[in-house]
């Protein structure tokens, strides 16, 4: 059993409320429950070169990846760090394993259900427990919350949503998990993010994250290789790959990106986009307009101007 609690606490911040284990209440699961359609991203993989044509497209839907993907790799949804030596790893796995204990009792409930401290709950269905409880093999299992609210942890925090974990093999963590998360809300109490992502790792050390979500237009958007810091006030800076369904992949750098007064599109710094050939840069502005700077590296290079409203 310490193997499974070493396993489990490695996994995000939605993990923390299994430490209610042993002080919330248990009941009949809903059977029915599993995990609702992922978003899947099925467009454009290989990397493209930026062009007249395509430099607009990239750039504006761009603009909206990059606060998906900061949000995807937020310390507010993935705050344990992956690795052994983390304090909050430890604190995690000390809580959990009077938890667990309890729950390994031959009088397991036919479905499990967690209120959270604040409110709401978050359960795992009746066909799932065995899975969930397994010491070996490959494991599956799903937990879903609803207006399930954590106050346990430092900052209340309220989650809405899916998140199925898989394990290769539940006995050598070193063979590889993943966790999916469904339309995942979460809101500490500066505003909700919603997260359609999955976390991949070949090992306890070696992770990466993909988020495939729906954009303002209706297609299907991925981003990856996420390396954002800062917020939507202040500006988000770093790099990622942005996956475009019809023109494909592109790598993007952002300075400074604001968002607030235009919904899901910046409102302040910039995005650069680099392809294969050719590179644009677009720059935001509070009114919601925008000003793209194109080269295709072959000679052809301008201006366009344009705006989200």
């Amino acid at each position: 059993m310490s193997d499974m609690i070493s396993r489990l606490s490695i996994t995000p911040v939605l993990l923390a409320s299994l430490t209610l284990f042993g002080c919330g209440s248990s009941g009949g699961g809903d059977s029915s429950s599993g995990p609702t359609a992922a978003i899947t991203y099925s467009g454009a993989s290989v990397a493209t070169a930026i062009d007249a044509a395509n430099a607009e497209e990239l750039t504006t839907t761009a603009g909206e990846a990059v606060q998906q993907g900061a949000d995807s790799s937020s310390s507010n949804v993935l705050s344990v760090v992956i690795t052994d030596k983390s304090d909050d790893i430890e604190t995690l796995s000390a809580s959990l394993a009077s938890a667990m204990a309890s729950m390994s009792s031959p009088n397991l409930p036919t479905g499990l259900v967690m209120n959270g401290t604040c409110g709401g709950s978050v359960s795992i269905p009746d066909e799932q427990l065995n899975a969930f409880n397994s010491t070996s093999g490959p494991v599956s299992f799903t937990m879903t919350y609803i207006s399930y609210c954590d106050a346990s942890v430092g900052a209340q925090y309220t989650i809405d949503g899916q998140v199925v974990f898989n394990y290769d093999d539940i006995a050598d963590f070193n063979s590889g998990f993943s966790l999916q998360y469904n339309g995942v809300t979460v809101n500490d109490g500066s505003g909700p993010i919603t997260i359609n992502m999955t976390v991949d790792c070949s090992n306890q050390s070696a992770c990466t994250i993909v988020s495939d979500y729906v954009g303002d237009d209706g297609s299907t958007y991925r981003i990856a290789d996420i390396s954002f810091s800062g917020d939507a006030t202040n500006g988000f800076y770093g790099s990622a790959t942005f996956y475009h369904p019809e023109h494909g992949s592109v790598s993007i750098s952002a300075v400074n990106v604001t968002y607030g007064s235009c919904g899901v599109f910046p409102d302040g710094g910039s995005v650069t986009a680099s392809g294969t050939t050719g590179t644009a840069e677009i720059i935001f502005s509070s009114n919601c307009t925008y000003i793209i700077n194109y080269d295709d590296g072959a000679g052809d290079a301008g201006v366009i101007n344009g705006s989200f409203i």
